[in-house]
This record gives C-alpha cells, sequence and structure tokens, in this order.
C-alpha cells in the first residue's frame, strides 16, 4: 500500500512505511524521468540481471541503490557533492566500456575509483563482476583516501603487530605477559608449516622409524602414510584462505586413522571471527591489552559463542586462551584498583580494523560504569528519499554489566592511521572521559556502522546486492554518527591527544615502539 507522495527535484518517489517489503513502486533517482523502485537487499533479477551483460547497467544499480540507501547525502554536500551532476558525468564512461569489445580490470577499476573516491564514507566498499574477465574488481574510496597518508604508507594492516619484546628483555619492564590467538594464519602455519607442531610431529616420526633397523610390518606400513601425509601438507602452501583451510581439513579426514597429535580440524569460524589478543602488565603496574579486531564478544557471550562452528578440541582450547587473556586483563585491573596501586591501563587498537559493538563493554566499557556511556549521537535512513533521515538520536555504546568498579586511574587509547570502525569508536569514547587520552595517530575514518540487510524493510540501508552473487554488491553505513556537538568525522577520523609517529626504523631494527612508550610515559608522569 502506498503510504505518502514525495516530490525530489523533477521526479517523484512513491515509497511504502516500514515494515513492508519494497516492491515495484516509482522512484526518482539521478534520472530526470522516473524510474521503477525496488528492494536492493537481495538478488532481485529485476534489478540485477541486466547488469550481469553491462557495465552502464552496473553502474546504473549502484547510482540507484546508493541514491535511496546512502546515509552521508548531506555531508558529502558540504563537500560539492552533487550525486546527479557527477551521475550524469560518469555515465557515458561506463556507456563507453559496453561499445569495447575487451575491458581490462585496471581500467574497469580506474572509472569506479572516479565515481567514487568522491565520497567520504569509510566502510563504503564496491564490487563490480568484470563480465569480460570474470574477475571482481573491488573498491573501497576509503582506502584510496589513506594511502596518501604518510603514515599509512610506513606499515600495513598485516605486516606491523605491536611488539612488546623491546618492553620484555628491559629486566622489571614487564612483570606479566600472555597472549592468544585465534586467526586463522596462526592456526594454519602452527598445524602444518614446516616448524608447526604437526609438520614437526611428522618429521620425526619418519626419522623415528627409519632409523629402526626391524620395523615391524605396521611400522612399515605407518611410514608410507606418515611420507604421503607430509607430502600432502607440503602443498598446503601454494593454497590461502578458505581454500587453504577446506584442504586442510580434507587432509585431516583423510588422516585421521593415524592419530597424530594435533591433527584436527580447523574451524573454519576463524576466517571470519579469529583475533589476537594479547595482556601484558608493565612497571608500575600498568595493565595493557591489545587485540586486532573486535571479534572479542564471540568468545565472552555464551550465545554468540555457541554458533561458531566446531567448537571443539583444538577450536575449543585455543578459543578458551582469548577468553583467559580477556580474564586476566580485567582481573588485574579491578585487584590493583583495589588495592589503590593501579597506575593506569592501555588499550591498544592499532592497527585494528574493527568488528563488533558488543565488544566495547569488554574493552573501555569494563572501565565505565554499568548502563552505557553516550559516546555520540546518530541518525537512521528512514525513507527511499534520498533526505529521509530520522531525527538525531543519543549513540549509546554498551558498558559491563557485571559487578565491577569504575576506574579512575588514566586510561590510553592506542590508534594509528589503521585502527578503523569499533576501534575508532573507542578513541572517541576515551576521548569523552576525564581520565581518557587518545595517544598515537588519527585513525582511518569509518566511524559510521554498517550492518547486513536484516533491517533494510524499516532502515532504507544496508548492503547492496549480494556478495559473490549479484554482478553489483556495495557495502553502505546502517547510519551517521556525529559527536556530541554535531560534527562529522567519517571519513577524517579520530584526532589523539598526543600525536605521536611510529619510528619505524627503530621498530623494524629492535622493534622499538616509540607510541607505546609515549603512551606508559604519559600514565607515569601525566604529562
Amino acid at each position: 500500500m502506498i503510504n505518502r507522495i514525495r516530490k525530489l527535484g523533477s521526479s517523484v518517489l512513491l515509497y511504502v512505511s516500514a515494515p513492508l517489503v519494497l516492491g515495484s513502486l516509482v522512484l526518482g533517482s539521478c534520472q530526470k524521468e522516473s524510474d521503477t523502485l525496488v528492494s536492493y537487499d537481495h538478488a532481485d533479477a529485476l534489478v540485477f540481471d541486466p547488469a550481469a551483460r553491462s557495465f552502464a547497467e552496473k553502474f546504473k544499480v549502484l547510482r540507484d541503490g546508493m541514491s535511496q540507501n546512502y546515509a552521508l547525502w548531506d555531508y558529502e554536500k558540504e563537500f560539492g557533492m552533487d550525486w546527479d551532476e557527477h551521475c550524469d558525468t560518469m555515465l557515458p564512461k561506463f556507456e563507453a566500456l559496453d561499445k569495447k569489445e575487451s575491458v581490462a580490470d585496471p581500467v574497469l577499476r580506474n572509472v569506479m575509483n572516479e565515481l567514487l573516491t568522491p565520497l567520504h564514507d569509510g566502510h563504503l566498499t564496491v564490487e563490480f563482476n568484470n563480465h569480460k574477465t570474470g574477475n571482481t574488481i573491488t573498491v573501497q574510496p576509503s582506502l584510496l583516501h589513506n594511502e596518501s597518508r604518510s603514515d599509512y604508507a610506513a606499515l600495513t594492516m598485516k605486516s606491523y603487530v605491536p611488539s612488546l619484546i623491546p618492553s620484555r628483555a628491559k629486566e622489571g619492564e614487564v612483570l606479566e605477559f600472555q597472549t592468544a590467538s585465534t586467526t586463522l594464519d596462526n592456526l594454519m602455519f602452527a598445524a602444518w608449516n614446516y616448524k608447526g607442531a604437526v609438520r614437526v610431529w611428522v618429521d620425526n616420526e619418519i626419522k623415528r622409524i627409519e632409523q629402526k633397523t626391524t620395523p615391524s610390518e605396521y611400522e612399515v606400513r605407518r611410514l608410507v602414510s606418515l611420507k604421503d601425509l607430509a607430502s600432502d601438507l607440503s602443498y598446503l602452501i601454494s593454497y590461502s584462505g578458505l581454500e587453504q583451510l577446506s584442504k586442510y581439513n580434507d587432509i585431516v579426514l583423510k588422516y585421521q586413522y593415524l592419530e597424530i597429535p594435533g591433527l584436527e580440524r580447523v574451524s573454519p569460524s576463524f576466517e571470519a571471527d579469529g583475533l589476537t589478543i594479547t595482556y601484558a602488565l608493565f612497571k608500575g603496574n600498568i595493565v595493557y591489552i591489545y587485540l586486532d579486531n573486535c571479534r572479542l564478544s564471540n568468545y565472552l557471550i555464551p550465545e554468540d559463542f555457541a554458533k561458531m562452528q566446531d567448537m571443539q578440541g583444538i577450536n575449543l582450547k585455543v578459543s578458551q586462551q582469548v577468553k583467559e587473556v580477556w580474564t586476566k586483563w580485567f582481573d588485574k585491573i579491578q585487584q590493583l584498583h583495589a588495592a589503590g596501586t593501579l597506575g593506569g591501563v592501555v588499550i591498544d587498537v592499532r592497527c585494528n580494523k574493527g568488528g563488533t559493538f558488543g565488544d566495547y563493554q569488554f574493552l573501555l566499557g569494563a572501565l565505565l560504569p554499568a548502563g552505557g556511556q553516550t559516546i555520540g549521537q546518530l541518525r537512521y535512513k528512514r525513507g527511499t528519499g534520498r533526505y529521509d533521515y530520522s531525527p538525531l538520536m543519543p549513540q549509546i555504546a554498551p558498558t559491563y554489566t557485571m559487578e565491577h568498579a569504575v576506574i579512575t586511574e588514566p586510561i590510553v587509547v592506542l590508534t594509528n592511521c589503521h585502527s578503523a570502525s569499533m576501534a575508532e569508536t573507542m578513541a572517541r569514547g576515551a576521548q569523552l572521559l576525564p581520565n581518557g587520552r587518545v595517544i598515537g595517530k588519527r585513525t582511518w575514518g569509518g566511524l559510521c556502522p554498517v550492518t547486513g540487510n536484516e533491517n533494510f524493510s524499516y532502515n532504507y540501508s544496508g548492503q547492496i546486492g549480494v556478495q559473490g552473487q549479484t554482478p553489483v554488491w556495495a557495502l553502505v553505513p546502517l547510519v551517521a554518527t556525529y559527536t556530541m556537538d554535531g560534527r562529522q568525522e567519517e571519513g577524517y577520523g579520530i584526532t589523539p591527544d598526543i600525536d605521536v609517529d611510529l619510528d619505524i626504523n627503530l621498530y623494524s631494527g629492535k622493534k622499538n615502539d616509540t607510541q607505546l612508550d609515549r603512551a606508559l610515559e604519559y600514565i607515569r608522569t601525566g604529562k
């Protein structure tokens, strides 16, 4: 049922009120004439089939989907973005691609970059299937923006992990240390790499049998199987990610009769939800925690943990280690605070790519009163019209609900240019505390949350298309977030209270961490 009619320029918007699923109604987009209103939250053939064969049709899907779903159009307008005018300029460039017999991936990427680079959402990610080559081309405007930063060029997400080695080498500097990792790379490395536990055990067992002068018939057969296993393991290096995981789990099933210690199935859940967590207690009773992403809730909330796959054996063991590290951090803070000897707390979210909003309660929120912390303002996309936004409302981050003391000692959140999404949200929250400081470098600039399409029918935002299924897919913000005084920091990031570069030469050589050193200095001196 049509609920109301709204004019936008020379076009007419017809849309339904929530919670009805959008049907085939009339939509005004970048075009002057009316277009068909459709729902972009599933693989609708009416929308996506033409895009499978045409670059111009791919462009139109993204153009119209963004007109309907994007939550930041007024913010973009402040930067001079006229989406209609920009689309009018870009359409002929995509139409020109359709006239070419072949379109190389870099050519398509360049045109997509030109279309998307002017936008400022830090999460926005767009994928086009190049039907001429069969490859998927991915463009993320925030990546293009941040690549020009000097601190970005100095390090990458994958090559940089904060190191406590130099501090541990100093006598008495680190009093306690504990770490755990469930990242797929770490688990696979430990499982099959030449220096990994399984491969070393297999090699040693092969040597043991080969050194016997009169091996039994059983040992002779076992030796053949062990060599086959070693050969299969050696081929894993030619794969990566989920394909490598699948091959490894096939090997586990194939050779389970050998009963090799540690040769156990690795959970596919760790591809998306694996994390590295480190706890340390520094001299002066400064309690430190580092996480490379915010998926901690999956290990600490029983309902979320139950959704992860294959949580038994080695998978359960490493998952419990994550909980143990967090518990050690939390308990140490509470014990030292109760004794009046807590020096301060460091939450290290450098190169933390974000994750679950619920993680707030287990990190910064674990130091604050129960009942939540108001960290800013937000608004939802509440209609298909380009500027159909809800009123601003408080953005409340969850805080820890179990009994705990509120920490009044110094709290430092360490950030860098790769601190994104939830990591930035914690930095924003820390800056609102009288005892909170952010130290390091300006963050990524992706503070507007993203989600799946489960709330599409009443928030009118979410993903465009279905990743891996439709020829166009886009991740767009669910809401727009603002500071307490109404400022937008999307596409720019959180500016630290104390700006400190990581000395790459020192870090690459002796692993000296100038940003961590500055955080410890601040807590110890107040300066």
